[in-house]
């Protein structure tokens, strides 16, 4: 006779089991790797929480159809291996498929923030960057970078850009994103013009810098071009970087 009893008791610790999991890796991926708003602007994350969910269903609903407490402890064993084995492969799968879709670096490129993914840094391009600061791949979330093109390379960006391989995609051009702040500066704009091109602004606005302690006066705006298109960041302009970003294309 099915003890039913004890299947729900095994089903409800090894949906505990896997919710433990998933959290860990869960609370690396959108606390350190993914930074609010980059899990929405990007969307790297869905393949993950498909996996995930999959999971915490698949994995306690096959506990509930393998456990059996008249099973010797040797067979039980080698079921919950199984199990385990294809859960933890699905949730590395889903951890190194975001990882490799996780945003490494914020690069402002002439007018513009470029959100660089992990996936678009060849091994090559990272291995010929001329600062040893931007020749890995951060894993503790986006750094900050700035693109500058010397007249002696315009030739290879050029080539290289049609070819898809754009100059934000190559640390050799990266350089510390200090050294152009009064760049960053001359391309922001202040947010009255935001408004006045963009009248949804104003309703967004109020609830991106909800919380941020910077002046109005020092807040300007420049776009943010990611893979799925663009959004607006809102920089402080005494550090150049973004405070806030809004789901708005200022173009």
């Amino acid at each position: 006779m099915i003890d039913w009893r004890e299947k729900l008791i095994a089903t409800a610790i090894h949906f505990g089991a896997t919710l433990f999991l998933a959290a860990i890796a869960a609370s690396v991926i959108f606390l350190l790797w993914y930074p609010p708003p980059f899990a929405t602007m990007i969307g790297g994350s869905e393949l993950f929480m498909l996996v995930v969910g999959c999971d915490l269903v698949l994995g306690p609903l096959l506990s509930l159809v393998v456990y059996d407490s008249r099973k010797t402890r040797r067979l039980l064993w080698l079921d919950y291996s199984v199990i385990g084995v294809l859960q933890i492969a699905s949730l590395v799968y889903g951890v190194m498929t975001t990882a490799e879709a996780r945003p490494v670096y914020v690069a402002f490129s002439m007018d513009r923030f470029e959100i660089v993914l992990a996936g678009d840094l060849r091994e090559s391009e990272l291995a010929a960057a001329r600062d040893p600061r931007f020749r890995d791949v951060p894993w503790t979330g986006p750094r900050y970078a700035a693109v500058v093109i010397s007249r002696a390379d315009h030739e290879d960006a050029l080539f290289e850009a049609l070819s898809g391989n754009e100059e934000h995609h190559r640390p050799k051009f990266y350089v510390p994103f200090e050294s152009q702040l009064e760049n960053i500066r001359k391309r922001a704009a202040p947010l009255a013009t935001l408004k006045q091109k963009k009248p949804a602004s104003s309703t967004l606005l109020p609830a991106a810098l909800e919380g941020v302690d910077v002046p109005a006066e020092r807040l300007g705006w420049l776009p943010v071009r990611h893979f799925r298109g663009f959004w607006t960041a809102i920089i402080d302009t005494d550090t150049g970087k973004p405070v806030a970003y809004i789901d708005l294309d200022p173009y």
